[in-house]
């Protein structure tokens, strides 16, 4: 357990909540409900924090109210791999148009809807770019998100200990300088 916090499980339609998996995965089965559908806290703070925040929407002072919402801080990077020879079907339509498409199967089918000869189809081809992954996106969750006054808020439960994690104070500062996006901590 990160820094002695204690997660919780909610089962959809059940008035408790667990203090592990095997338990409410166990409690799911027993009344017929997807374990699929367990709901996952990182911390009492967070379960508690949530449940003060369904009674403000439901008060009206809050609004699309979502948990675990991710936003994208640094895209995938992708460098040039090499390059792959493809085949495009141009079919000239009765207007003298053009259709290209990526099969000569889809080229004939054409033709045959529009009733023309499958000899007016021209190939044709070109070398496409292949990329490999260099580095995959980075991305931070929110624990939740909603609107205050028509203004995107995204909170974060934390800790003192936990809000001066490294990997944590870069994201938030991401979050800052990509989207603008200043993150409330509790």
């Amino acid at each position: 357990m990160k820094f002695n916090a204690r997660k919780v499980y909610r089962v959809p339609r059940c008035e408790h909540s667990f203090g592990t998996l095997a338990d409410a995965q166990h409690y799911a089965v027993e009344h017929d409900i997807d374990p699929l559908l367990i709901e996952r806290y990182d911390s009492t703070k967070e379960y508690r924090r949530w449940l003060e925040l369904l009674q403000l929407e439901q008060a009206g002072e809050i609004e699309n109210l979502e948990r675990q919402v991710e936003f994208e801080l640094i895209p995938t990077q992708r460098e040039l791999d090499h390059y792959r020879t493809r085949n495009l079907y141009d079919v000239v339509t009765n207007d003298g148009g053009v259709v290209t498409l990526k099969t000569a199967t889809d080229a004939r089918t054409l033709c045959k809807a529009l009733g023309l000869s499958p000899k007016i189809v021209e190939k044709r081809q070109f070398e496409e770019p292949i990329y490999k992954v260099v580095e995959k996106a980075a991305h931070y969750t929110a624990d939740f998100t909603y609107r205050r006054d028509h203004e995107l808020v995204v909170e974060d439960c934390k800790t003192d200990i936990t809000r001066r994690e490294k990997d944590y104070v870069l994201r938030r500062k991401l979050m800052l300088y990509v989207h603008g996006i200043k993150i409330l901590e509790t």
